[in-house]
C-alpha cells in the first residue's frame, strides 16, 4: 500500500510532457499547420515559441505543406489616437503588432504578396501648416514587423498606388509645382530604389483609391466592360469604395452611402437589395473580401453605458441581374471586435483608414 503512494507521489512530481519535448520536425510541422494570424499570440507564451515561429525551418514546412493563405489587413481608427492594424481571420479582427511611427493621414496603400506598403501622407509641421511627406513604410506580415523604406524622390499624399510586375508604382497626389516627370515614380523592392516613370492612372490594371477617389465603369451593350477609367472626385469624400470581381469576370464598383450599400460607377450608383437582415445598422465602410463576387461591409455598435464599441462585419456576394437590379446575399454576419470606449464617429474616413489583401504563396 505504501509502494503504491511512493510511486504515485512520484508520477506526480514529474512534468507533464510539454509540446516542446517533441522532435523538431513535428513540431515545425504542427506550426505550419496554424494559421499565421495566430502566431502573434503564440510568440507571447515564451522565448522559445518566438524562436520557433521566427526560424527558417518553420518557413521551409509551411512551403512543403502548399497552403495558400489571403487575408484583409485593415488599419482602424479606434481611439482617434494611433491608429491599429489586424487581420480579418476566422471572422475575428486579430491585432497585429502596433506601428512605431506616427500614421499620416492621407498615407496609400497597396499589398504585394504578404507586404503591405504604406506610402506618403500629410504631416502637421510648425504653425498647424500641412504638407506632403516622402515616407514609406512596409509591414511584413509573415514576420508582422515593420521598417522604413528609402523616402520617395517627390513629397505626396493621397497618391494612386499600384503594382505591376513586382514594383510599385506612386502616381500623382504631389504638388502642382512640380513637373510631369516628376508626376509618377516606381519602387523597385530588388534593388530599394526610386526613379521617375511616365506611367499614368490610364496605365494601372487595378486602381484601389484612397478617400476621394470614385470609378467610372465603362458600360457596353448592357454589361460592365472590364475595362476601367478613374476619376478623381470629392462627390464621395466620405465614402471608401472597393472593386467586386463578378462571375463573369467583370469588375464592379462597390461603395457605402448613406448608410447602404450600393454598387455600380460614377455615373450610376444602384441600391443592392436582399441586405435586409442587416438593414437596421449604419454601413460605414466597404472592403474586398478576397473571392470573386465578394465584398466585406463594417459598422459599429455603442454601449454607452458600458463605454464599449463592437466592430461588426459582413460578407456580402453580388449578383448583377441587369444595370439596375444587383442583389446580395450574406455569407455571414459578426461581432469581429470589441473594444473599450466609445467611437461615435460614422465617418468611414476617421474609422476604416486603409484596407488591403496579403497574400502567402504557402
Amino acid at each position: 500500500m505504501s509502494l503504491n503512494k511512493n510511486q504515485d507521489n512520484a508520477s506526480s512530481s514529474e512534468s507533464p510532457p510539454s509540446f516542446l519535448s517533441l522532435p523538431y520536425d513535428i513540431i515545425f510541422n504542427t506550426l505550419a499547420r496554424i494559421s499565421r494570424t495566430n502566431y502573434p499570440i503564440l510568440s507571447l507564451v515564451s522565448k522559445s515559441f518566438r524562436s520557433l515561429l521566427s526560424s527558417p525551418d518553420l518557413e521551409a514546412a509551411r512551403s512543403l505543406i502548399g497552403r495558400p493563405e489571403k487575408y484583409l489587413h485593415v488599419c482602424l481608427n479606434l481611439n482617434n489616437n494611433n491608429p491599429s492594424w489586424f487581420i480579418l481571420s476566422q471572422r475575428k479582427l486579430i491585432q497585429t503588432p502596433s506601428f512605431s511611427y506616427k500614421h499620416l493621414n492621407s498615407s496609400s496603400v497597396v499589398s504585394t504578396g504578404s507586404e503591405t506598403y504604406v506610402i506618403g501622407g500629410r504631416v502637421l509641421v510648425v504653425n498647424g501648416r500641412k504638407k506632403r511627406s516622402k515616407r514609406v513604410f512596409l509591414i511584413d506580415f509573415k514576420t508582422h514587423q515593420w521598417r522604413k523604406l528609402p523616402n520617395m524622390r517627390v513629397s505626396r499624399k493621397e497618391a494612386v498606388v499600384e503594382v505591376m510586375d513586382g514594383k510599385i508604382y506612386v502616381i500623382g497626389g504631389c504638388s502642382s509645382k512640380y513637373s510631369a516627370e516628376n508626376y509618377g515614380e516606381v519602387y523597385d523592392p530588388n534593388t530599394q530604389t526610386w526613379e521617375p516613370t511616365s506611367v499614368t492612372t490610364r496605365d494601372l490594371p487595378n486602381y484601389t483609391n484612397q478617400q476621394r477617389a470614385t470609378m467610372y465603369i465603362r458600360h457596353r451593350e448592357g454589361y460592365y466592360s472590364s475595362k476601367i477609367c478613374f476619376i478623381a472626385s470629392d462627390v464621395f469624400s466620405s465614402t471608401r469604395s472597393s472593386l467586386v470581381e463578378t462571375g463573369k469576370k467583370f469588375w464592379l464598383g462597390a461603395m457605402v452611402s448613406n448608410g447602404e450599400l450600393r454598387c455600380g460607377g460614377l455615373s450610376r450608383w444602384v441600391k443592392v437589395l436582399g441586405l435586409e437582415a442587416i438593414s437596421s445598422n449604419y454601413l460605414i465602410s466597404v472592403t474586398n473580401s478576397g473571392q470573386d463576387e465578394g465584398v466585406i461591409v463594417w459598422w459599429k455598435t455603442n454601449y454607452a453605458m458600458e463605454c464599449n464599441t463592437e466592430i461588426w462585419c459582413a460578407e456580402i456576394l453580388i449578383k448583377i441581374y441587369d444595370h439596375k437590379t444587383i442583389r446580395g446575399s450574406i455569407e455571414w454576419s459578426e461581432n469581429v471586435f470589441t473594444f473599450q470606449g466609445c467611437h461615435q464617429s460614422d465617418d468611414a474616413s476617421k474609422f476604416m483608414l486603409h484596407s488591403a489583401l496579403v497574400t502567402h504563396d504557402y
